[in-house]
């Protein structure tokens, strides 16, 4: 259990105020997704208990101060690639999401880490959330209806929607007449499509 004297002395060391930091606090605590706090050396200033157990370390194991390094097992291994994202955190003062596909020898996860400021907006260390990394296939993309928070806004406005989506289908070795079947358009009209495409 995350004690809570250790953890208000670590967060007044680091510079911030404990009573706005405790709604943080009680919200990462009352969640059951891993959530933690490190400062601007990679030490963990919180984690709370899903943390804990999603990395299978002891509920009582006391994380508060110790670098990725001074923890048990895989963790360790990983410390460095892990110090490199919360630096990339803390100078682009921007989140960064990563898929972590290694650690703990679990199902792949998707780790976003935010950058954490104080009063005078500066950054004094990164925020983390890890939550499990859904795969889609292909074959679920082209055989089942396409779930609507996969749909997403074009990258560029150089193609209409319709070549857009006869690129997703040449991107996934189609011949313009199994594009044409998948688009319900003639094979003719999908090589006229290719051809002002190209």
């Amino acid at each position: 259990m995350v004690n809570d004297i250790n953890h208000k002395n670590i967060i007044r060391s680091n510079g911030l105020d404990t009573d706005s930091f405790g709604s943080l606090i009680s919200f990462m605590e009352n969640n059951e997704e891993p959530w933690g706090v490190k400062d601007c050396e990679s030490r963990f200033m919180y984690a709370n208990k899903a943390t804990l157990k999603f990395s299978q370390l002891p509920t009582n194991f006391n994380i508060e101060g110790r670098l990725d390094n001074e923890c048990p097992a895989q963790w360790a291994e990983f410390a460095p690639d892990l110090q490199k994202q919360d630096r990339a955190v803390e100078t682009a003062k921007k989140r960064v999401a990563m898929i972590q596909t290694c650690l703990w020898g679990r199902e792949h996860t998707l780790c976003e880490k935010y950058p954490l400021f104080d009063d005078s907006k500066k950054c004094i260390g990164t925020i983390f959330h890890v939550t499990k990394f859904n795969f889609i296939s292909l074959y679920y993309l082209f055989n089942m209806e396409i779930l609507s928070v996969l749909v997403m806004n074009p990258p560029t406005n150089d193609f209409t929607k319709k070549e857009l989506e006869v690129i997703f289908h040449l991107l996934q070795s189609l011949n313009a007449k199994e594009i044409g079947i998948k688009l319900n358009l003639s094979h003719r009209t999908i090589e006229n499509k290719l051809q002002l495409i190209y």
